[in-house]
């Protein structure tokens, strides 16, 4: 197993430890000249991009949407 070579890795919070996941996992597609995306993925990412395209005063700013998300909650 990989985490026994690398002991300090089991060291990282858990945040770090999605993070280098990440940063491992989008390296892999750089090394490879690839990356890769669901067609699902895709389809919805299509289907958003048309609808904002129809309708682009229908979107919320991220100053909005943060305060949706946390509003009541102390943030």
């Amino acid at each position: 197993m990989i985490l026994e070579t690398l002991p300090a890795v089991r060291q990282l919070s858990s945040r770090d430890k999605r993070q280098l996941a990440e940063e491992l996992w989008n390296s892999a597609d750089v090394e490879d000249g690839e990356v890769t995306v669901d067609d699902t993925v895709l389809e919805l990412l299509e289907q958003r991009l048309a609808a904002h395209a129809a309708n682009p005063q229908s979107v919320s700013t991220w100053e909005e949407v943060k305060s949706r998300v946390f509003s009541g909650r102390g943030a």
